[in-house]
């Protein structure tokens, strides 16, 4: 398998919607491979990385992607709430307790 190269999540937009085709769910499922699928979740789930949303050409962060991670984050007690908005305050907290 290729090596993927690393991007700078924290720099990218997040989508403000599904896309149509979404792999998590947009108005007209993708045909994914079952295994692409799963390696896309399992990787947001165990919060190894984010998926970028390929109608727009990699430039921003999937939003079907980041409302599953939301979803995992809060079930861990990780975020507040499982919104864009208690992510970014957790990241804050994080960055300032790094520094």
């Amino acid at each position: 398998m290729p090596r993927r190269r690393r991007i700078n999540a924290k720099a990218m937009p997040v989508a403000r919607r599904r896309c149509k085709t979404c792999p998590f769910g947009g108005r007209e499922p993708v045909e994914l491979h079952p295994e692409a699928l799963a390696e896309y979740t399992r990787n947001i789930v165990t919060l190894q990385s984010q998926h970028l949303c390929h109608s727009a050409d990699n430039k921003a962060i999937c939003r079907g992607g980041r409302e599953l991670l939301l979803r995992v984050l809060f079930a861990r007690k990780f975020i507040d709430a499982p919104t864009d908005e208690a992510f970014a305050r957790a990241s804050r907290a994080a960055l300032q307790q790094e520094g």
